[in-house]
């Protein structure tokens, strides 16, 4: 009987498979186990290919079912995390990304604003001024003045909680 060669392409639908598909499989296997032998004028063994093909889905039936329970136990590990995510956000041990960027956002404009002004605000009190103590308490008073304010910065979800506690506070 003579042998028949057929291309990647009839072998691939032979096999019921993308040429694409089989392409990665042959790419991926040992050379000993590759799906196409080169043969006569550019084709491949369709013996060959028959052979380790079966062969091949022989070693592999198992690789769905047990890839679908790591695909599942996976799926359940990544939902409890985003869990245990959500519930530390409820009780305020998270904070969203978002929040904290926009307070150092907040912050760092109050820090910028407060500071780039204050020679402009303190020129004018400190011209007249020769007691380089007085000057001092000044120049002391106005950098903490900004630093409080730093410091007093809500944090993210902080300043939606604080209206409800003054509520309660003047009842």
């Amino acid at each position: 009987m003579a042998e028949m060669y057929l291309s990647k392409k009839d072998l691939a639908s032979i096999a019921g498979y993308t040429y694409r598909r089989l392409y990665d499989i042959d790419k991926a296997a040992e050379k000993d186990k590759k799906l196409f032998v080169a043969g006569e004028g550019g084709k491949y063994c369709l013996s060959i290919f028959v052979q380790r093909w079966v062969q091949y889905n022989i070693e592999h039936q198992n690789d769905g079912p047990e890839d679908w329970e790591a695909e599942k136990a996976m799926h359940e590990r990544v939902k409890r995390e985003k869990s245990e995510i959500e519930l530390s956000r409820m009780r305020g041990e998270v904070v969203p990304i978002q929040d904290v960027q926009r307070a150092w956002m907040d912050i760092a404009g109050v820090v910028s604003s407060r500071f780039i002004n204050l020679p402009r605000k303190l020129a004018p009190a400190l011209v007249m001024i020769g007691d380089p103590a007085v000057i001092e308490g000044i120049i002391e008073r106005d950098v903490r003045d900004a630093l409080n304010m730093i410091a007093n910065t809500p944090l993210p979800g902080e300043g939606q909680a604080a209206p409800e506690d003054d509520e309660g506070d003047a009842e």
